[in-house]
């Protein structure tokens, strides 16, 4: 039981750690958005975090997950659309995945 304990208090705890983390960056960004000069970074971080995840995983990926790279890119590029950009990529990993066997 003891154990049990421990494990929903880490589990709170982490909880707890990650909404301080978005509370704090959340009231950091009322902030700074205020400021003129930054605001061209601050447009452009979403898909410079976006490009650490993907380039990284496609590396040393297979052939399927350099393709739904590209098609993520590619939509985002086009559409601006997250949510299509992703259920495409998500599509063509499963889909690909089925096809064609990891090397």
């Amino acid at each position: 039981m003891t154990e049990q304990y421990g494990i929903l208090v880490a589990i709170g705890m982490m909880a707890a750690i990650v909404y301080a983390t978005r509370l704090g960056g959340y009231l950091v960004g009322l902030q700074i958005r205020h400021i003129g000069w930054l605001r061209p970074i601050l447009e452009a971080l979403p898909g410079c975090a976006f490009m650490a995840i993907l380039v990284p995983a496609a590396r040393q990926g297979n052939l399927v997950e350099i393709a739904a790279m590209a098609c993520v890119v590619g939509l985002m590029w086009k559409t601006d659309n997250v949510a299509l950009a992703t259920t495409t990529g998500m599509a063509v990993l499963l889909l690909g995945g089925s096809v064609l066997p990891a090397v």
